[in-house]
């Protein structure tokens, strides 16, 4: 790493715990849309398309957040996004009717879209080439730490209040008090903000073919996940595992922490084993391997569910760590943040799609088969990168 000390410390784990939060938001839905949906009187189509409310703006405003990352700064943006996460947490419990959740969630979304241009532009300008992977990997350890968590969250408030408010309630609390630390950063310490040189360096050029070629695999890969994220309690919530039977949402909330939670072991893995030589044949086999699992999920009895499910989330989340590697091995260090911010784009923009189409499908389980469908487009867009990178190698970052 570049530097060492307390204050790295401290900026690196607030960077992971902001990560960890904007999966606990995005997540949060998922958790409660059945909630939702009883005092609403609505079915999945509807709390679907209240998803892809929340996910696309999530995915599409990376754009403008990178934008405004590559010129006003990493610590700044990333404050605004908790802050404003938290005032969105807040709306969605205090205005009436379902058109004003929808107005909220588009909101939070918005916020939320904050996130990763800001905190993976900030990691990749903190770290060497070589350290990046296993600093992303701890990264994804902490972003599956609120993926997984807040489902128990969620079946925790539930069976205490039994009320959806309360948990935005509490999801507020936490995104104010980790704005709070961000505010402290960014008034401790001056902003790094890389801009173009005057005269052309290897900083400030990028594989923009081989970048082209990621954005496909991240729209593929962002299809699948949404796909399976957006229903995942409602999927297990008549699941058996080890004799033990689900039923409803509080248990569906239970089964999907304790599969999600194992994404840590796989965001860890792939962050220890991920090297800038190897990322583009790493990144292709990760994707194959959830092919077989996404297709288990369609036809899985309910004894099976929880084993497909915990399959796939050990496998997938290890992607992360390699393909954010790789936007940082393609693009230059002046565009680094815009450049996640497009791909992140691609990937939760178009990937929130799933959410609806899923929830407008009558057999939830025979939609995985599309969503495997989308995992082999993946594979065989980094089979693609691979071939271009063992032709022209990259300049890095």
């Amino acid at each position: 790493m570049k530097r060492v000390g307390s204050t790295f410390l401290i900026l690196i784990l607030s960077v992971c715990a902001a990560h960890a939060m904007v999966h606990v938001l995005e997540g949060s839905l998922p958790c409660v849309e059945q909630s939702i949906a009883t005092q609403y009187d609505v079915g999945p189509a509807t709390t679907g398309w209240l998803q892809t409310v929340w996910r696309f703006p999530w995915g599409v405003g990376a754009l403008l957040a990178g934008w405004l990352v590559d010129h006003i700064g990493a610590k700044r943006m990333l404050a605004l996004y908790l802050i404003g996460g938290g005032v969105t947490c807040l709306m969605a419990i205090s205005l009436p009717g379902l058109s004003m959740l929808f107005v909220s969630m588009f909101l939070m979304g918005v916020m939320g879209s904050i996130y990763h241009p800001a905190g993976l532009a900030l990691l990749s300008h903190e770290t060497t080439p070589q350290t990046l992977p296993k600093v992303l990997g701890w990264h994804g350890v902490f972003g599956s730490l609120g993926i997984g968590g807040v489902p128990l969250i969620a079946a925790a408030v539930l069976s205490l209040t039994h009320s959806w408010q309360v948990f935005y309630g509490v999801l507020a609390a936490m995104s104010f008090s980790i704005g709070a630390v961000f505010v402290y950063l960014t008034l401790q310490s001056p902003e790094r903000v890389f801009t173009r040189s005057g005269q052309p360096t290897a900083e400030d050029q990028g594989q923009w073919g081989s970048f082209g070629v990621l954005l496909v695999i991240s729209s593929c890969i962002g299809l699948s996940y949404h796909g399976v994220m957006s229903f995942l309690p409602r999927f297990l919530s008549d699941a058996q595992v080890l004799g033990f039977h689900t039923e409803g949402e509080i248990g569906g909330n239970v089964l999907a922490a304790s599969s999600l939670i194992l994404g840590c072991f796989g965001q860890f893995m792939a962050g220890q084993i991920a090297k800038p030589h190897r990322l583009e044949l790493q990144l292709t086999i990760i994707c194959a391997g959830t092919i077989p699992f996404l297709i288990g999920m369609s036809f899985a009895s309910p004894e099976w569910k929880w084993w497909c499910v915990a399959a796939w989330v050990m496998t997938f989340f290890m992607h992360q760590p390699v393909f954010n590697s790789l936007i940082a091995k393609y693009t230059p260090r002046s565009r680094r943040s815009l450049c996640y911010g497009v791909s992140f784009a691609m990937g939760n923009g178009l990937g929130a799609l799933a959410a609806g189409m899923v929830g407008e499908n009558s057999d939830l389980q025979s939609a995985y088969l599309g969503l495997a469908g989308c995992a082999l487009a993946a594979t065989v867009g980094g089979l693609i990168l691979w071939i271009r990178t063992a032709r022209t190698p990259p300049i890095g970052p």
